[in-house]
């Protein structure tokens, strides 16, 4: 049986830090974070070439399962806090006016954000810690970080926003869970073959009590997943089936043990598995009553109900969502 390569290509990552509107002056600031490696990694339990065997699932095996994911959040857990000073400002960074600002990220603000003005600016100390050289807030309270070749690090958002004299209004040096950490993909998945690294990524040390992930359709027109959001394919009795769907979902996952949150710690040995449970997944939905409608020789179970398998693509569709957890890796 052939797979495909085990893929995880991503077009774009950039980390977004999303604030509460209770957040303020002192908001804490990325500068002032101390972060860790964290390794995301997936796997498919059930698929053929994975240690769950797929003859646990009755009469199916699964030889392909591709997904996209778009988006992937942490909800900070309450009372997180940021030592230190957490206005995220420094003796040694120069401020910056409009005019002052490179061609560069004129330009950028200009194509990204034609409607948020300009606020204020920081040319930082040149400290090889920082990863980043310009730091930018808009009048919204968007701040954008850019590295010293003006491609950006990251984004922070303060619903607050800062004043004219750019002031930010806000006062509160503490995070809770209206706050985020979020990574943009595309993040396209082959969990074909055994457990795949989806990103490896710095993030900010401590407690985390949510992890979300967004699935959405493939706009890559290269991709076998193109206006798809999952993909799977094997065989029904050893009769050939393809399911796929187009959903567009929020997928909120904790760990088994409920009470359990993230920790992410200095060790630098951080690591989390997203676990899609196929065989869950086939105990609960009964494939018995699939039919290859149009006779092509593959039964086709999708929203597009060619073989007159629509009910039982949402089924699919529906255990895929409640079957998946973290382990604790």
């Amino acid at each position: 049986m052939k797979f495909l390569k085990s893929i995880a290509v991503i077009l774009a990552l950039t980390l977004v830090w999303s604030c509460s509107s209770d957040d303020s002056d002192s908001n804490p600031s990325l500068a002032d974070l101390p972060k860790s490696n964290l390794e995301i990694k997936a796997v498919a339990s059930g698929s053929a070439n994975t240690s769950s065997s797929a003859k646990a699932i009755a009469d199916v095996e699964v030889s392909e399962f591709l997904i996209n994911i778009t988006n992937i959040e942490f909800e900070f857990a309450d009372g997180f806090g940021v030592p230190g000073n957490s206005s995220g400002n420094s003796d040694d960074d120069d401020n910056l006016n409009f005019e002052d600002l490179p061609e560069e990220i004129v330009s950028y603000l200009e194509e990204n954000y034609p409607n948020d003005p300009f606020c204020k600016g920081e040319l930082e100390d040149g400290d090889d810690d920082d990863p980043y050289v310009y730091e930018i807030e808009l009048q919204s309270g968007t701040e954008i970080y850019f590295r010293e070749d003006f491609s950006v690090y990251a984004t922070e958002t303060d619903d607050d926003g800062c004043d004219d004299n750019g002031n930010d209004n806000s006062d509160d040096d503490r995070y809770d869970s209206e706050d985020e950490f979020e990574l943009r993909g595309p993040f396209e998945l082959n969990l074909s073959q055994d457990e795949v690294t989806v990103v490896e990524v710095e993030i900010p040390v401590g407690e985390y009590d949510e992890v979300e992930f967004e699935m959405e359709r493939s706009n890559d027109p290269t991709s076998e997943l193109y206006q798809k959001s999952i993909l799977m394919r094997g065989t029904i009795s050893g009769t050939a089936f393809e399911f796929f769907h187009t959903l567009e979902e929020d997928f909120e996952v904790d760990y088994e043990d409920q009470v359990q949150n993230l920790i992410i710690t200095e060790d630098n040995n951080n690591s989390i598995v997203f676990d899609f449970d196929l065989v869950a997944v086939f105990n609960q939905v009964d494939l018995s009553g699939a039919s290859d409608g149009n006779g092509n020789g593959t039964i086709e179970i999708s929203p597009e109900d060619n073989d007159g398998n629509r009910q039982l693509a949402n089924r699919i569709k529906n255990a895929i969502e409640q079957y998946v957890d973290l382990l604790d890796d």
